[in-house]
């Protein structure tokens, strides 16, 4: 199953093509919702009732957590499809453009709780327009790396984890 999310977010990076969205996080985020929502209604990997939100607000009350996710796949609790906050719960974003390590760091933290705290299957850390992974200061081995950039005219995505505490780092 994370293989499948794997190569269908791969797919989703690299359909982002304009170089004004390689400038910034915001942009660049759109583009991967659209390039992401496309893909998961063609190839089925979640049932109709998952959806796609943007910065969605967890509180503590609600989720035990204040973060803000970039992105997530989940299905929503209200939908009553589900019987806590804890399920339905498929894959969480975090996206920085030319991340720092720091801005890493705070990303994987975030991530992490996503993990723990809501039980998502995987997390995702988008370093945008930066090569450097900061694969080793991964928590989690559900957390994975992509690194978006433009060479001349094409899009490359490095896609980076661990796997035995080894790093491991594969492009698409």
């Amino acid at each position: 199953m994370s293989q499948d999310w794997i190569c269908i977010i791969a797919e989703a990076l690299k359909s982002v093509q304009a170089t004004r969205f390689f400038r910034s996080e915001r942009g660049f985020q759109g583009q991967f919702h659209v390039g992401l929502d496309l893909l998961l209604k063609d190839k089925g990997l979640v049932s109709n009732q998952a959806i796609i939100e943007e910065e969605y607000q967890k509180t503590i009350p609600k989720h035990g957590i204040t973060h803000r996710p970039d992105l997530i796949v989940h299905i929503p609790f209200e939908a009553g499809l589900t019987r806590s906050r804890r399920e339905g719960n498929f894959v969480a974003f975090e996206f920085k453009f030319r991340a720092s390590q720091l801005d890493a760091i705070d990303r994987f933290i975030k991530l992490n709780d996503y993990l723990t705290e809501l039980d998502y299957l995987l997390g995702f850390f988008g370093n945008i327009n930066d090569a450097r992974s900061f694969v080793e200061l991964v928590p989690d081995y559900r957390i994975h790396i992509f690194n978006i950039f433009k060479d001349q005219d094409t899009v490359r995505v490095l896609h980076s984890y661990l796997e035995d505490e080894k790093p491991i780092v594969e492009e698409f």
